[in-house]
């Protein structure tokens, strides 16, 4: 139930005030459907609750900014794609006027409420067997992210403030990176990913897009990566080519996971024993030695990643591992 203090009053046709049921979307004292509703809680107050709500659920960090387009951001994305650093990757290069203008994207979207998930785990592959990277080891990021932000959506509908809202976690035309800096969620390390002081790089993004009013971060984190180069060295096929530029063409994640087409003999060698994505320039990155581990039940590793001899299982077999749906029975939250 909904904090007596919270409720709202609403005004109806009629002109008379009444309280309003969130759940129930009708006057407590008249039964009467609700027309238009004026919220006595102020932004700041309903961001905060929105914020502690999302950390309850099981995120590791949550940020709140607006839907303004990412001036900023433009020229970068731009120069990136004439460049051909997305490879094979022709969709980057649609819809680029709503990577741009998020309120474009989303009709009547006022706000962006960017979470992010730490997936550092455990246990990992030992060095010498087949390598996945870490953030594939449980089940698929895009269901557990997003089964969660539909939690948040509907508590925030139920117990907060009625809004419509929209999640996407890595499955639109969103610069979700560029989001979080805004969200003050990190900054952009030297290998284009984002940063956070309390959980490195191993973090998924999600963004919960609300139709209502909120207070937005003014806080932008400075780029604390400073004269540090360890990601740039470590990277095994030199994909880095400068601080924050990553030519994704040449990146390992990219040529054994997404390339169309065999991967170029110049690059072969530099593969190794990655089978699935790389995590060279995270395991390099100090940040991601001082995070904590995660203890969310769905991104434990699968059996199958420490069992199987991954060297003989197909591109195929791997991605249907990989990509394996979620159990009906999983929850989605921490544990």
């Amino acid at each position: 139930m909904i904090d007596k203090s919270y409720l709202t009053v609403a005004f109806l046709f009629t002109g008379g005030a009444c309280i309003y049921n969130l759940t129930h979307k009708v006057c407590l004292c008249c039964n009467r459907n609700i027309t238009f509703v004026r919220y006595m809680k102020d932004t700041t107050r309903i961001t905060a609750d929105i914020i502690e709500a999302a950390l309850k659920i099981g995120f590791s960090a949550c940020g709140v900014t607006d839907t303004r387009p990412l001036d900023r951001e433009a020229p970068y994305v731009v120069d990136w794609l004439q460049r051909g650093y997305n490879g094979t990757m022709s969709y980057m290069e649609h819809n680029l006027d709503l990577r741009l203008a998020p309120s474009l994207l989303v009709e009547n979207a006022q706000s962006a409420i960017v979470v992010l998930l730490n997936y550092k785990p455990l246990r990992t592959i030992p060095a010498g067997r087949p390598q996945v990277a870490k953030y594939a080891y449980g089940t698929d990021y895009h269901f557990v992210v997003k089964k969660m932000l539909h939690r948040l959506l509907k508590h925030i509908q139920t117990e907060i403030i009625p809004c419509t809202g929209t999640a996407f976690v890595d499955s639109a035309p969103v610069l979700e990176k560029a989001l979080a800096v805004r969200a003050g969620l990190g900054w952009i390390g030297k290998n284009s990913l984002l940063i956070n002081r309390k959980y490195g790089s191993m973090t998924f993004i999600g963004t919960l897009f609300v139709d209502i009013p909120l207070q937005y971060n003014t806080q932008i984190e400075p780029d604390l990566c400073g004269n540090c180069n360890r990601c740039i060295e470590a990277c095994p096929t030199k994909a880095i080519v400068s601080p924050h530029i990553l030519d994704a063409s040449r990146c390992v994640s990219y040529l054994n996971k997404t390339h169309k087409g065999d991967i170029p003999d110049t690059l072969k060698p530099f593969i190794g024993n990655r089978l699935w994505g790389c995590d060279s320039c995270i395991d390099a990155c100090p940040y991601n030695s001082k995070t904590p581990t995660h203890n969310i039940s769905e991104l434990l590793p699968k059996n199958e990643i420490f069992t199987l001899d991954l060297s003989n299982v197909s591109k195929r077999q791997l991605k249907k591992l990989i990509m394996r749906l979620p159990d009906n029975n999983q929850s989605g939250t921490g544990s």
